[in-house]
């Protein structure tokens, strides 16, 4: 006649209450995770299209050719300090300027690689700024009169 649960029903109910509760903490987890690395990535695509337009906006006639334009191989890499969201993080970026070959009209080919190290991953370096996260940008540009 007594109405109520019982000590083990209670107890399974937590227990797959708590089951649940584990998985939507991993789910955060995971979620804030991948938002941390959106907020580095985006951070280095500014790097880099910080540069490129720097370096667009060097001098490229058919009688200066300014010496930040001069073709080089991969420069050395270059750490690049970035306040954001109250924190300070390093970037490295490398920069290679080559002239596009076989062409009528004088073009270089502008490449910036920015790089960074997240959290506690070590894992592969990845060429050329050595870094376990990169991204780069190419752009070209064309000799003016």
């Amino acid at each position: 006649p007594q109405k109520g649960f019982t000590l083990v029903e209670v107890m399974i109910a937590l227990l797959v209450f708590t089951i649940i509760m584990l998985g939507l903490a991993q789910g955060q987890m995971v979620a804030m995770m991948h938002n941390s690395v959106n907020i580095f990535r985006d951070e280095a695509l500014r790097v880099a299209e910080d540069e490129i337009s720097r370096l667009k906006g060097e001098q490229f006639t058919s009688s200066i050719v300014a010496p930040a334009l001069a073709d080089t191989g991969w420069t050395a890499p270059q750490p690049v300090v970035v306040t954001m969201r109250n924190t300070t993080a390093t970037f490295t970026r490398r920069i290679q300027i080559a002239t596009v070959a076989a062409t009528t009209t004088p073009m270089k080919r502008i490449d910036v690689a920015v790089g960074w190290n997240y959290g506690n991953n070590t894992g592969a370096a990845i060429a050329p700024t050595n870094m376990n996260h990169q991204t780069s940008l190419s752009t070209i540009i064309v000799q003016s009169n």
